[in-house]
């Protein structure tokens, strides 16, 4: 009831994440996840042979060569712009110059696409450096994999906590993400299953960790450790307290950029506001940072493992950093513009 096609078999989606590689692969049937698999390689994608894809790729289980490679900013360069009334063409060779022009390079060294966000004009411009694109993709074509698109990772994420979110009335249904990784995020709105509002945020999980080490005198694994407990719920009270004290400065910052991106999107695209904020990524969930946002923005917080599709995901599939993100990229095939409902009251459609 949530697809036009009830069944869709995903491809291999390769999430290029907090400094290593997360591998997945799903099916999507009647609004859930079926045969979910994901795997994760700790090492430099740089550094990556074909030998290390063939050997993940059967260690994990997982079938097929097709596969979609979900890149970060780290790696693929991502620019919003603002841009005048034109053809879906036009703004592409628009944003293709102007991504030029901001890196200082000639056009031919770059592979370069753009991604109209909401209706107020902006466009999520992407630009990769064609010699990294190839150090990334002659690997994978070595192993046998067959790459067969490239997005960004916030398309990505955003296909993966929308996947519930297919039918054209589901367009008022508008969240706000949060998007928290250990290098890198992001704060985004998603308008039923379209990306309507981007911005990258100078904040990651590694300040949370240094911050809780030098505040409280103790080493970086002790650090990470006592962060971790905080997202399980199994902190102490003292712990608690040290960890909250440690990280105010950084979370308040975090919650002012993220008041700062509402307003932004509330100006701009004059929608409906975000019935709640979804906190994902690898470093995104803790009680002290949901507590700062949900006071500061008004608004509920929710963690991305209390999404109703999202639940029923193993807990050793949730806690592998970008799992969110490959999963997305896994069911890219779902192309959520062209095969969106145009009414509820067809349900016998959706067969």
């Amino acid at each position: 009831m949530f697809l036009s096609k009830n069944n869709t078999k995903g491809q291999i989606g390769i999430a290029f994440h907090d400094g290593g590689v997360t591998i997945s692969q799903c099916s999507w049937n009647q609004g859930r996840y079926v045969h979910p698999i994901a795997a994760r390689i700790n090492q430099n994608p740089r550094d990556l042979t074909s030998e290390s894809w063939q050997t993940c790729i059967n260690q994990a289980g997982i079938t097929g060569t097709d596969c979609v490679l979900s890149l970060p900013p780290s790696i693929a360069h991502h620019q919003v712009l603002r841009l005048p009334n034109m053809s879906e063409q036009e703004v592409k060779e628009a944003a293709a110059w102007e991504m030029v022009d901001r890196l200082g390079v000639e056009r031919s060294t770059l592979q370069l696409d753009a991604i109209p966000v909401g209706a107020g004009g902006d466009v999520l411009a992407i630009a990769i450096d064609q010699q990294v694109l190839s150090g990334l993709l002659d690997p994978l074509y070595a192993a046998g994999l067959r790459p067969t698109a490239i997005e960004p990772q916030c398309i990505s994420v955003v296909r993966t906590l929308s996947m519930l979110h297919r039918r054209q009335s589901d367009l008022s249904v508008v969240q706000s993400v949060l998007d928290f990784g250990m290098h890198d995020s992001a704060f985004m709105v998603i308008a039923g299953d379209s990306l309507v509002f981007y911005k990258h945020l100078d904040h990651n999980g590694m300040q949370l960790i240094e911050a809780i080490a030098s505040n409280t005198d103790v080493t970086f694994d002790q650090a990470e450790r006592m962060i971790t407990s905080s997202q399980e719920g199994e902190e102490d009270a003292d712990i608690s307290k040290a960890v909250r004290d440690a990280t105010r400065s950084t979370h308040e910052s975090i919650t002012t950029d993220a008041m700062k991106c509402m307003r932004h999107y509330g100006v701009t695209n004059r929608g409906p506001v975000s019935t709640h904020l979804i906190v994902t990524g690898s470093s995104g969930w803790n009680a002290h940072l949901a507590n700062v946002l949900e006071t500061s923005c008004s608004q509920e917080v929710i963690s991305d493992r209390d999404i109703q599709h999202i639940q029923a995901l193993p807990s050793d599939m949730l806690s592998s950093s970008g799992w969110h993100i490959a999963l997305g990229a896994s069911l890219s095939s779902v192309n959520s513009q062209r095969q969106r409902r145009g009414s509820d009251a067809t349900v016998k459609d959706a067969a």
